[in-house]
């Protein structure tokens, strides 16, 4: 259509879009009510550091957290990820603006023996006027989108921290296993040695015998599993650190830390702020909130503003005349759709209720997981402590037994199991220590904290 409104009716249309409704989302606090005042289990009075990995003490630890931040593949989707929701949320942004179009054409025709050339430049434009506001709506939806996705950046950065110090002191924990078992069976062997001149000069049986050399065969069983588990978990490093597997890390062996002071869990409330995970989940629910406004400013008309301008010939300068003479403007309401605009907005007031949910079961989620951290931390470390009493004990089970197995007073099986005993116990103690390490991990992960400064790009 190229019909030209006069000033007075542009101007009316113009005037009337500050009276025109905008749908913007309006909505309260929805986890308000289900965040308590307090944490159920106590907690230490240690500021959380950023970089709580360092508490440590581990150079070597520190060293894989910043190989795993400056190579993991995860971690590098995320990026991609994000620097997709920047030019989504650009492109969104677009469409508010001049929309200005060129055509240029150009022929030469030649007769009797003579060319003649033409040539046409035109110029259109057209711009939208957002009466209801749903080019702004998107706008806001797209720029929600893509400041969740960098906290969803920052979740990654997040995760990524305990699964590397995870995995390292899961290695620490599998080496130190592995040297238990070797003295073990060292120990063993010398028994066997021993067990070997008594039997010889009539002071054990052959049953004796056969008992401690079944003991030091299946001590040289388990060495195997563990070397397994060992490479293993250096493979899931390499991945973590994006390196190829089985080229080997240089890793020294170290003692497994000893636990550092407690964190200070702060309030439940506090979780709303620290923890990225939340953070994204409610710019998810603002950005669903904004494309509902979109859906159903989508469903009322709107105002499009046209103009075009051809020239030809040389006359290039007249292509700018007249430029307001030749503005169209079209309004443009929606009459049959099939119900597919209504449709839509149904779908996201679905989408908007979905969010609403996954955004309070995060907090839940999160809360659950600070408390669960602090109460196994509590346990678990009550329950090492009575493992470290019960393995005296057992020390001293074992050395009694002996004696008196020396004697004669006892049969080896006698001794046989305190033996065991007390090795199945060496070996409980490094695994509880190492759990009692994953609980302080799971600590330090669950109270968040600021991944701000992670960069963006690689």
């Amino acid at each position: 259509m190229k019909a030209v409104l006069g000033s007075v009716s542009l101007g009316v249309l113009l005037g009337g879009m500050t009276a025109c409704t905008t749908f913007e989302p309006e909505r309260g606090n929805v986890v308000e009510a289900q965040i308590p005042e307090a944490f159920g289990s106590a907690s230490g009075s240690v500021e959380l550091q950023a970089a709580w990995w360092k508490s440590f003490a581990s150079p070597q630890l520190n060293q894989l957290m910043d190989k795993a931040f400056a190579g993991n593949l995860t971690l590098e989707q995320a990026v991609a990820r994000l620097q997709q929701s920047a030019a989504a949320a650009r492109l969104a942004g677009a469409e508010g603006g001049i929309q200005l179009d060129g055509d240029l054409d150009y022929a030469a025709t030649r007769s009797d023996g003579a060319t003649a050339r033409t040539a046409s430049l035109g110029l259109t434009a057209g711009y939208e006027l957002d009466l209801w506001g749903r080019i702004a709506s998107t706008e806001n939806a797209a720029l929600a989108t893509w400041e969740a996705t960098s906290f969803d950046l920052q979740t990654a950065a997040m995760t990524l921290s305990a699964e590397v110090a995870t995995q390292y002191f899961t290695w620490l924990t599998q080496k130190e296993t592995l040297a238990v078992y070797e003295s073990q069976q060292q120990s063993n062997l010398k028994k066997l040695q021993a067990i070997e001149r008594r039997y010889h000069s009539g002071q054990s049986t052959v049953l004796d015998l056969l008992q401690q050399r079944q003991l030091v065969a299946a001590d040289e069983a388990k060495l195997p599993p563990v070397r397994a588990q060992i490479q293993n978990t250096e493979n899931a490093i390499a991945l973590l650190l994006g390196q190829i597997p089985g080229q080997g890390l240089g890793l020294e062996v170290e003692d497994l830390p000893a636990l550092p002071p407690q964190p200070s869990a702060g309030l439940p409330v506090n979780l709303l702020e620290n923890r990225p995970d939340i953070q994204s989940a409610r710019l998810a629910l603002v950005s669903s909130d904004w494309s509902v406004g979109a859906a159903r400013a989508a469903r009322l008309p709107t105002l499009s503003l046209r103009g075009s301008v051809y020239t030809n010939g040389e006359g290039f300068e007249d292509l700018f005349d007249d430029w307001v003479s030749n503005l169209a403007a079209n309004l443009l309401a929606p009459l049959m759709d099939g119900g597919a605009r209504k449709t839509e907005v149904e779908r996201t007031l679905a989408v908007s209720r979905e969010r609403i949910a996954a955004y309070r079961l995060s907090v839940l989620e999160a809360i659950g997981e600070v408390e669960d951290a602090l109460s196994n931390e509590k346990f678990q470390a009550a329950y090492l402590a009575a493992l470290q009493k019960q393995y005296v004990a057992a020390q001293k089970s074992e050395a009694e037994s002996i004696r008196r197995y020396q004697r004669g007073i006892i049969t080896y099986l006698d001794t046989l199991t305190a033996i065991v005993a007390r090795e199945d116990l060496e070996i409980t103690m490094v695994n509880a220590r190492m759990d009692l390490l994953s609980t302080r991990i799971q600590l330090y992960r669950s109270l968040g904290g600021d991944w701000s400064t992670l960069p963006e790009e690689k």
